[in-house]
């Protein structure tokens, strides 16, 4: 068995051998996260009476929820174009991939922390087998809006096609900023604890299960989650509208994101000692 020797120096103070570890990592990631999503996929709800059902019922009580509220008028705004209850779970079921793809990287090196210095395994395996799970949940909860969409009469447009660019954009969004959340919530316990009331606020501040209201429109739009899931929304209820800088954010997500995993890796080093 290789040894595996952690130092406090650099890995930039040899970029060639920096780069040869990442190459020899990102074949090893491509042989275990298909291993670890199986494992993820299989093991996530073994224990629970329900099963796969917590896949769609946590969003689908919130949709229920503020649906309610909706139609009893305590939230005054602008009405959706479509079916509200399709509104709300479109937006929901977004809503809920931006956080498991912002959650899974610190989720699931925190399940594995204490293996992480002992076994010879790239942390990205991890990550990608995460992410693996959070597209499958997604995608369930897609075909179950789809049945929504067909239930209500809502048509089934070409602007279908470009939802995947809105959903790569968002979970790409929630990816880069998981990195971040990662590699500070390894070192510090407070992180996950304030992650949870963070999300909370900012569902409320986001428009998930409301239109976006004309008069705050610069503000609302100052969240960056906004464009993506009003556009990747509108794409799949089948209106060809994107929101202002919604290729601005992307492009920004794609960026984050790879910044995110070379920060994370050159503190890999350091994180391990301290695990």
């Amino acid at each position: 068995m290789n040894e595996i020797i952690y130092s406090s120096q650099s890995p930039l103070a040899s970029p060639r051998a920096f780069g040869r570890a990442i190459a020899v990592d990102m074949r090893a990631v491509l042989r275990t996260s298909r291993q670890l999503f199986v494992r993820n996929l299989l093991v996530q709800y073994r224990q629970s009476v329900l099963g796969y059902l917590w896949l769609l019922l946590p969003p689908l009580v919130l949709a229920v929820v503020w649906t309610f509220l909706g139609r009893a008028n305590v939230l005054h705004g602008p009405a959706p174009a479509v079916p509200l209850p399709v509104f709300v779970l479109a937006g929901v079921f977004l809503w809920q991939g931006f956080v498991e793809a912002l959650n899974s990287p610190l989720q699931q090196l925190s399940a594995v922390r204490h293996t992480l210095a002992k076994v010879k395994v790239p942390h990205e395996a991890f990550v990608v087998a995460g992410m693996g799970v959070v597209v499958f949940n997604l995608a369930a909860r897609l075909l179950v809006l789809a049945v929504a969409m067909a239930w209500f009469g809502v048509p089934f447009r070409a602007t279908l096609a470009l939802a995947p660019v809105g959903v790569v954009a968002l979970l790409g969004l929630g990816l880069a900023l998981g990195w971040v959340v990662a590699l500070l919530g390894l070192l510090y316990t407070d992180i996950a604890n304030a992650l949870g009331v963070g999300l909370n606020l900012w569902f409320l501040v986001t428009p998930v299960v409301y239109v976006l209201p004309p008069h705050y429109a610069r503000f609302f739009n100052l969240n960056p989650v906004t464009p993506l899931l009003n556009t990747t929304r509108d794409w799949l209820l089948g209106q060809a509208l994107v929101a202002p800088g919604f290729w601005l954010v992307a492009g920004l997500a794609a960026v984050g994101g790879g910044l995110g995993w070379l920060t994370y890796r050159l503190a890999q080093p350091h994180l391990v000692v301290r695990l």
